[in-house]
Parts: C-alpha cells; sequence; structure tokens
C-alpha cells in the first residue's frame, strides 16, 4: 500500500480535539518550555553526581553529549515524520518516552544509567522538536511571526525556570536527585490527554508504517541551501554559548561561590536562559536582522565580563557578564530562528525546524565536549577564556553573515 501525497497547508477535522488553534497554540508553547525545563533540571545535580560518583569534568560533558546526541540521531530519524503521520501521534510518542527518561534518570544508581537516561532523554525531545515547532507555526495567527518568538521565548524560560527551580530543589528539599524528575513526570503525565485533545494541523491519508518510518533527511526547500547555511551561522553562535553554559556554568558559577553551591550552579543557567527569554520578549517586533546585529555586540561584551570574572575570581561580575551574555542569547537565537524559519514553505516546517535543530544541537555539543576535555587537563579558568574567545569569534562572524545578500 503506497501513501498519497500529503497536504499540511490546511488543517484536518478533528472530531475529538477540543483546544482551539489558538488554544493549541498556547499550549504547545508550555509543552516546549517543559520538555527545556526537563532538558536543563540535571544541570544543578552534577555536582552532586561528580561526588557521589567520583567522574570528571570530561565524563559530565559527555554526560551532556549523550542527551545531545539523542536529540541529533532523532531529528535526523524523526525530525520530519509529524510532516508525515501528523503532529499529535508524534507528541503523544515523546511524551512517553520522555516520562521514561525522567524515571531513569530519578533512579540512577550509576554513572551509566545517567548515560542512558540522558540519551534516551535526547531521543524524546529531538522526536518533539519539530513536531511543536511545526505545530506553533501551523497555529499562528495568520500574517505573523509569533511562532519564532513564541518558540525561542519558551525554549528560554523553559531552561531557566527548569534549572533554578531544580537547584532550588536540590538546595532545599529532600530527595535532591529524584523530587526535581519525579515533578516534571507529574507535569508530562498531565500534558498527555492535552495533546490527544489538540486539533491536527497535518493532513494524511492511510500510510504504510514502514514508510512512515523511513528516516527523511531534514533540509530546507530546493535553492535556498547557501541561505540556510549562512544564516545559520547564528545558531552557531547562540548554542555554542548555550551548551557551555547548561554544562560547565553550575560548575564555573560553584568555583567562585562559598555556599549554596548548588542553587548557585542552577542560577548560572537561569542568568543566560532566563534574560535571554526577557530580551526576546522585549523585542519581538524586531525583524531578525536587526535582532543579530544588537546580539552579536552583547555576547562579545558578555563574553569578555564574563572571562575577566574568572580571572578576577569575582562572582558578581561573573553573574553580571552572564546577564548580558543572556540578552544576546536571546537575541540572537530569536533573529537567527525568525531568519531560518522564513526559508521554509508549509510542506516542509518540520523538516527545515528539524534541520534548525540539529545546526543548534552540534553547536552546543561539540564544543561543550571539547571544553570538558581541556578543563579536564588545563582547569576551569583555562577552559572558559577559550570558550569566551571562540563563541565571540562565532557572534563575529553571524553579525557578518546579515550584511551578505542572500
Amino acid at each position: 500500500m503506497t501513501a498519497p501525497e500529503l497536504a499540511v497547508d490546511r488543517p484536518a477535522r478533528a472530531p475529538r480535539a477540543l483546544l482551539t488553534p489558538q488554544r493549541a497554540f498556547w499550549f504547545v508553547g508550555a509543552l516546549l518550555a517543559l520538555f527545556l525545563m526537563a532538558s536543563t533540571a540535571p544541570s544543578p545535580m552534577y555536582a552532586i553526581y561528580q561526588q557521589r560518583w567520583h567522574f570528571s569534568a570530561t565524563v559530565l560533558t559527555e554526560v551532556f553529549g549523550a542527551y545531545m546526541i539523542g536529540i541529533l540521531i532523532a531529528l535526523v530519524l524523526f525530525g520530519a515524520l509529524s510532516d508525515r503521520v501528523g503532529r499529535r501521534p508524534v507528541l503523544l510518542g515523546s511524551l512517553a518516552l520522555e516520562i521514561v527518561s525522567l524515571l531513569v534518570l530519578a533512579f540512577a544508581p550509576d554513572v551509566g544509567w545517567l548515560f542512558l537516561g540522558r540519551f534516551l532523554q535526547g531521543v524524546a525531545t529531538g522526536a518533539a522538536t519539530g513536531a511543536m515547532s511545526g505545530s506553533l507555526l501551523d497555529f499562528q495567527p495568520a500574517g505573523t511571526s509569533r511562532g519564532a518568538t513564541i518558540n525561542g521565548v519558551a525554549a528560554g524560560l523553559g531552561m531557566a525556570i527548569g534549572s533554578g527551580i531544580a537547584g532550588a530543589l536540590v538546595q532545599f528539599a529532600p530527595a535532591p536527585t529524584e523530587l526535581a524528575y519525579l515533578l516534571l513526570v507529574l507535569a508530562f503525565l498531565v500534558a498527555l490527554p492535552l495533546v490527544w485533545l489538540m486539533p491536527e494541523p497535518v493532513r494524511t491519508g492511510p500510510i504504510a508504517l514502514r514508510r512512515a518510518l523511513r528516516p527523511q533527511r531534514p533540509g530546507v526547500p530546493a535553492g535556498r541551501g547557501k541561505a540556510f547555511a549562512l544564516l545559520a551561522t547564528t545558531m552557531l553562535s547562540a548554542w555554542t554559548i548555550g551548551g557551555m553554559f547548561m554544562s560547565l556554568g553550575p560548575s564555573v558559577a560553584k568555583s567562585l561561590v562559598v555556599g549554596s553551591p548548588y542553587l548557585i550552579g542552577g542560577l548560572a543557567v537561569v542568568a543566560v536562559t532566563g534574560v535571554g527569554a526577557v530580551a526576546q520578549l522585549t523585542a519581538s517586533g524586531w525583524l531578525g536582522q536587526r535582532a543579530v546585529r544588537v546580539a552579536a555586540p552583547a555576547l562579545i561584551i558578555g563574553l569578555a565580563a564574563v572571562a575577566g570574572a574568572v580571572l578576577s575570581g569575582s562572582a558578581v561580575a561573573f553573574f553580571a557578564g552572564s546577564a548580558v551574555v543572556g540578552v544576546g542569547w536571546g537575541l540572537m537565537f530569536m533573529g537567527g530562528f525568525r531568519l531560518l524559519t522564513g526559508l521554509a514553505d508549509p510542506r516542509n516546517r518540520a523538516a527545515t525546524a528539524s534541520m534548525i535543530y540539529i545546526v543548534a544541537y552540534l553547536s552546543a555539543t561539540v564544543p561543550s565536549v571539547s571544553l570538558g576535555v581541556l578543563t579536564t587537563y588545563t582547569g576551569l579558568v583555562t577552559s572558559t577564556l577559550v570558550f569566551a574567545a571562540l563563541a565571540a569569534l562565532f557572534a563575529a562572524i553571524a553579525w557578518a553573515s546579515t550584511y551578505v545578500r542572500h
């Protein structure tokens, strides 16, 4: 049996859908934030895991890398799947796997199970990413770019809230490496029936299971590859920084502060992603090009302040510099995502969104793992300085890309 061509430019009839497209839009934004909350929840716990299981900074960043590898595999294999079988089935499967991964993390007896839990969590998040990003574009008000805005804001707020709340729970609540995961499991269980009740914007006919699950390379419409490659430098810049702060950022903050290390570690991520989300809301009406041009100098200034803070041992300067980095990170992510999704058409929204995130997560994974190895041999100070210089270079390249005629 062969499947007919799928039309994704108009919503299908869905008798059981109780959420209106407008409500579904906000629900999907909240769901994206929830997935990103789960992604950063382990960050404040890494110090406990290191003390408990005695592993190095290299292993720490490899655990982070396992999550990113899971995302990349899922994006390659399933990133465009929701364009063929619909948004709801992909989101339901992703939610189920996310719940399993959180339970593995909550009850991990050793670092090997930590690797497994983070890998499964990455697969769940990667599979859901294309479907959620595509849904935001499907449900956004006609003639607006609100989908791209909510995508960035939800990601920033989700990572900030997840790391901040997890840090507070680790510091002050019982069961420091279990409670945050179990609360997230409860939230995902609540989300399951709401996904079932959302409208299905992708029209599908009967389709063979083998064909539906056949890997389809994420990509962009024909003739737009060069423009995509050029503008993808914005994701390279934003997520090199995001990856470092989510993996090594808590350790750097902890090294500068005496007392409350777990809470402070979580706040290192909040300083970047939380401020970034506020910056995106403030500049939501900006064109992508303008956002990138403002973001680049903010990133360079903030990174210079972070480097100076590490050299001087000043926690105040570190968090001030991180907040400036957060402004640049948020604007770079928003502007880059807006420019890149502008290349998509209604028939390949999930595929294009998946390609964007492949670039983003590769940009977060490779530098973070490399810096973890560097930290093991040279220490946090040297690796942080190397990171700051590299990330500033990427920000300058992204800034220059907006002046090239596409």
